[in-house]
This record gives structure tokens, C-alpha cells and sequence, in this order.
């Protein structure tokens, strides 16, 4: 049953969608899909499903963590280095104590104007589109993010080093951008790493060589992150008759699980996980989600 999730390596220099278009190539299955665009100046972990685990991207944990780095006296159009230079500025002398003061803003649930070049959807078409049309908004629409955590790895101007906490939605090149405005001096982001999705950790991400090589020796189980360890949810080991009533939409009983309702389990019989379980009010658990091929894998 070739299913499940991988904890792919982006390189720098590729779109998200070229990276997924990679992998549907070495792994010839077409069902695969991203769980967190990352932009082309970007790198690190872009988790990525592939079969019919395309139905569980929304159950990923949506934080993530990046190591970025903040250019200031550059001001750009996409807010980061790819886009044309608006303004240049030569810094002023500015203590390190002046940002780490100015980073306090950042930090907790805050207001975010998304970058004008991204690719959130206004009137059903990309902000992006409408950037390189010159119809977009001088401002994307804003929103509330949180940053869970916010801290300078290091500072030697021109260049701010951050680490950073987030919730989805977080833009880094808007931090880089507002944090730039902050000081006067205008900023954009040089640099970025995602170094955590979820539970997916760059240390155990796959580049694209990974997969083709792992791929060429048939070894293609190693590529997957169990997805119990993907989603953070606890596996139930399943009888034939749940299994059954699982098949035909129908809720069961799981002894040592009341309580708890809403919470998410993965069914599973004979090794294979069979379906995702949500736990409803009166204790039983309804099938969320049922892996189709399961039946004859099983």
C-alpha cells in the first residue's frame, strides 16, 4: 500500500510545486500534494503526501519553525531578495538592545499584512497574479497570526539572524519587512529555513537524491514518516468487526477511550492503518477518513 507522508528536503532555488512534481515523477504516483508552500528562496522541510494520505494533509499539525535572516536598508517589492529594490538605505548605527526592543512587537498573537507578492486569493485569483498585473492591492489584506517564539540568534549588521515559532499563516518576509519599518531603516528577508513542520524535523528530511536513490534500490518504505508520528495521533489496534463497520461508515465502541470527544485516533489491523477516528460526544468513534486500498491490504 504505497501511502503515506514524507519529510522532504526543498532546496533553494525550486518552487514548492516543482518539488512536488519531482517526487510524482521518481515515485510515479500522481496523487501527491504539499502540506506548506515555502517560497523559492526558501529551504528546508516541506512535508508532502503522497496516495490517498492527500486526505489528511489538513490533519497536520499546522506550526512551524524557521531560521531566517533579516537584510536591513533594503526595502523590496516581494519583500525578500527576489523582487526589485524600492529603496536602499545606508544604516544608521543602531544598538543591538534598539532591536531586540523592536522584535517585542513580534512576538504572541499579532496583526500581519501578508507580502503583496504571495499566494493568498483575493476575488478568486493570486495575490501574485495580481502583483505582476499591477492590479494588486498596496496592502494585502491583514490577519492574526501568533508567534509562539521570537529570538536573535545573531546580529552584525546589515543582517538580523532570528529563530522563529509560528502558527500557519506566519509570513517571515512580512516580519522581515515590518521589522525593516520598525527601525526606519526598511528590511527584506535574505535567508530562510523551515526547520520544522509539525513534527517533521529537518534532520530527518529527504533531498530529492534521497528519494531517487531509495527509490532505485525498491526501497520505497523508507521514504514514508509513519503517520502516527506525522500527525501526532495514537494508533488503535482494531478487531475484524470494527474493522468491518469502519468499512461501511459506521461508528465503534473503543474500550478505554471515553471522554475525550473530538479527539483523533488511527485505526489500525494487521500493521495497516485502515482509517482515521474522530471521538464523538457519546464515546464512540466515527470513521473521519477511510484508507479505500486498506480493505485488501489488510
Amino acid at each position: 500500500m504505497q501511502f503515506g507522508f514524507l519529510n522532504v528536503m526543498k532546496p533553494k532555488g525550486m518552487t514548492s510545486h516543482d518539488v512536488v512534481a519531482r517526487v510524482r515523477r521518481l515515485t510515479k504516483i500522481k496523487r501527491t500534494g504539499h502540506g506548506g508552500t515555502l517560497d523559492p528562496l526558501a529551504e528546508g522541510v516541506l512535508p508532502m503526501a503522497v496516495g490517498q494520505a492527500c486526505r489528511l494533509i489538513d490533519y497536520l499539525p499546522s506550526d512551524k519553525s524557521y531560521y531566517g535572516e533579516i537584510l536591513l536598508g533594503k526595502k523590496t517589492a516581494t519583500d525578500d531578495l527576489e523582487g526589485e529594490v524600492l529603496e536602499e538605505k545606508e544604516l544608521p548605527h543602531i544598538a543591538p538592545e534598539e532591536i531586540e526592543k523592536a522584535l517585542v512587537q513580534f512576538r504572541g498573537e499579532i496583526k500581519q499584512h501578508p507580502p503583496v507578492y504571495s499566494a493568498i486569493r483575493i476575488g478568486g485569483q493570486h495575490l501574485y497574479d495580481l502583483a505582476r498585473q499591477g492590479k494588486a492591492p498596496d496592502k494585502a489584506p491583514e490577519r492574526t497570526v501568533v508567534v509562539h517564539s521570537l529570538e536573535v540568534v545573531f546580529i552584525k549588521l546589515p543582517v538580523v539572524a532570528i529563530r522563529v515559532h509560528c502558527s500557519k499563516g506566519t509570513y517571515i518576509r512580512s516580519l522581515a519587512r515590518d521589522l525593516g519599518d520598525s527601525l526606519g531603516t526598511g528590511g527584506c528577508l535574505s535567508k530562510l529555513i523551515r526547520e520544522k513542520a509539525g513534527f517533521m524535523t529537518l534532520d530527518k528530511a529527504l533531498s530529492l537524491d534521497d528519494i531517487k536513490d531509495r527509490v532505485d534500490r525498491d526501497d520505497r518504505q523508507s521514504l514514508f514518516t509513519d503517520l502516527a508520528s506525522a500527525l501526532g495521533f495514537d494508533k488503535v489496534e482494531l478487531e475484524e468487526r470494527d474493522a468491518e463497520d469502519i468499512f461501511h461508515g459506521r461508528a465503534i465502541e473503543l474500550e478505554g477511550k471515553n471522554g475525550e470527544p473530538g479527539r483523533f485516533f488511527l485505526g489500525v489491523k494487521n500493521g495497516v492503518y485502515i482509517a482515521l477516528l474522530k471521538q464523538l460526544e457519546n464515546g464512540s468513534c466515527k470513521p473521519e477518513v477511510v484508507f479505500s486500498d486498506a480493505r485488501i491490504s489488510s
